[in-house]
């Protein structure tokens, strides 16, 4: 992957990037408050009877998930403002790229149209989405993990032991699965040609044969990545789901009385297992765009083509 230069097309939007990062970044912390919050308001009430202070952490929580809300809608419409202009520049320098090259043969040129729309929407992947949700989900990661440790100690005894069997399973199944995805992309582009091509071509039967092959070609490509992409995903799902249900066990066993603790354990963890597990499925995302990225550098790179020179006579 060629990092240096996908840093380069990101510096005109940097601030941009950051913005949104922070308004990210931001919601994840106000999130820890409803959990926190919680656990307090279900011991006022259970362990107390307070009832004013019931009501002011209820207001509470409500007035942090409001907030929590409006900094994910910024960051999102941050994110598409970022996202556009990451795409207008990219293709535009590959449309230079493009014209330098020259005319090529038909199937070289009926590819162009796609790699201009889903070659360039990959791009997002490993650019403005890595940035905005892998630092949602890291700081989620962090946040949730310390937030632990301060409520129940042990509870981080039971954490990272799954979390090193998530990244165990995740990372088993992440190849193949990388693969199957840049087939699957393979797949279409041929498809994209097939178009192209047949709907030009006289012979009626020969052109639906042809564009029924490639077309079922695809369906198994995508058969088999969406296979191999729910085992990636859902065996370290459910080893994620079973992690909140040992920390709260374990916080119960080491003597934790409160039942309004032991919620916010709970809900705690979930954002702690499901940060980590979004992080360990970010790198399956970097590694199945890798060709499309490529493709779109090959055309910013592309040199004009060398004039035929006649034989000599």
């Amino acid at each position: 992957m060629p990092w240096r230069r996908v840093a380069g097309l990101l510096r005109p939007i940097r601030w941009g990037l950051a913005g949104m990062v922070g308004l990210s970044v931001g919601g994840v912390l106000i999130g820890l408050v409803p959990p926190l919050a919680l656990g307090m308001l279900v011991d006022a009430l259970v362990e107390r009877n307070d009832k004013r202070e019931a009501a002011l952490l209820t207001a509470l929580i409500a007035i942090a998930i409001i907030a929590e809300a409006t900094a994910y809608v910024l960051s999102d419409g941050m994110y598409a403002r970022n996202a556009g202009k990451l795409h207008r520049s990219l293709r535009l320098r590959m449309f230079d790229g493009v014209r330098r090259r020259g005319p090529g043969d038909e199937d070289e040129s009926s590819g162009i149209p796609s790699r201009f729309i889903s070659d360039v929407l990959t791009l997002d992947q490993i650019t403005v989405s890595i940035l905005d949700t892998g630092s949602m989900l890291l700081v989620e990661f962090i946040s949730a993990a310390v937030a632990i440790a301060t409520l129940e100690p042990v509870g981080l005894a039971v954490i990272f032991p799954m979390l090193a069997a998530i990244w165990v399973v995740t990372r088993r199944t992440q190849e193949p699965a990388a693969t199957a995805g840049l087939r699957r992309q393979e797949e279409l582009e041929r498809m994209t040609r097939s178009i192209v091509r047949d709907l030009q071509d006289p012979d009626e039967e020969q052109a639906k044969s042809r564009f029924r092959t490639a077309v079922e070609r695809v369906m198994h490509a995508e058969i088999r990545y969406g296979w191999l992409q729910a085992f990636n995903r859902q065996g370290s799902a459910g080893l994620a789901k079973l992690g909140p249900i040992a920390v709260v066990v374990a916080a119960a066993f080491a003597g934790t009385a409160h039942v309004g603790t032991l919620i916010s354990l709970y809900l705690l963890a979930q954002r702690a297992f499901w940060g980590f597990d979004g992080v360990v499925d970010l790198s399956l995302a970097t590694q199945s765009v890798r060709g499309g990225v490529n493709r779109c550098f090959e055309y910013i790179d592309s040199a004009g083509r060398k004039p035929d020179v006649p034989a000599a006579v």
